[in-house]
């Protein structure tokens, strides 16, 4: 049985505007993040799908809103699709370079202070998806959506396709969209295809929420 998940990246948030390690803290969206969901809705249809759901943090929700509201009411909020915990680094600033530094160290798997490792972080992501997809399908829905983050979203590409770290960083997952995925559950779980929904205008788009 094949299951569809949509995953959707959130508005552009404080934490980028300030240039934060805003993993788990819970940093709103911009009055910039909100115009922009709110053009994205004007060019891109966002897919129906059985159940709707968002990480816990509220740049989550508020782009939940933003993108689906008041058509759609959320079904729930799954913490376990948050961001990579930063640990002590939460709410640091860095520069472009610092960010760039970090991201090389920890894909490569080198431990930073008690940030959550890649390797743990891509076994959470991996099993959120099949938690969610099991959930889902015992309720009889084969599809779901989930507004969460760019970590997340890169992360889930990149393990579903076999691919290794150092793939992480060619995935797109611009604010405000992210990639429809197909997958099944039988021999473990699978990616059957993967379309970004930056192709998915309102022209075209099937089953469109609009």
């Amino acid at each position: 049985m094949e299951f569809q998940l949509v995953l959707v990246r959130h508005g552009y948030s404080l934490g980028h505007e300030k240039s934060l390690f805003s993993g788990w803290s819970d940093v709103p969206l911009t009055e910039r993040g909100r115009r922009e969901l709110r053009e994205l809705r004007q060019v891109i249809r966002y897919p129906r799908t059985g159940r709707y759901f968002s990480s816990d943090l509220s740049r989550c929700r508020e782009t939940f809103q933003e993108l689906y509201g008041p058509h759609i009411v959320l079904d729930g909020l799954r913490p376990e699709f948050r961001e990579i915990c930063f640990g002590s680094l939460e709410n640091r600033p860095g520069t472009q370079e610092d960010f760039m530094h970090f991201f090389r160290a920890w894909l490569a798997g080198h431990p930073i202070l008690d940030v959550e490792t890649y390797k743990a972080f891509r076994r959470r992501v991996l099993e959120a998806v099949a938690g969610l997809m099991r959930d889902c399908l015992a309720q009889g829905s084969q599809s779901a959506t989930v507004v969460t983050h760019s970590g997340l979203i890169k992360t889930a590409v990149t393990a579903l396709n076999h691919w290794g770290p150092e793939q992480w960083p060619q995935i797109e997952a611009p604010n405000g969209l992210g990639y429809i995925l197909t997958l099944s559950a039988e021999n473990g779980l699978r990616l059957s295809s993967q379309r970004p929904l930056s192709t998915c205008f309102q022209k075209d788009a099937v089953g469109a929420i609009y």
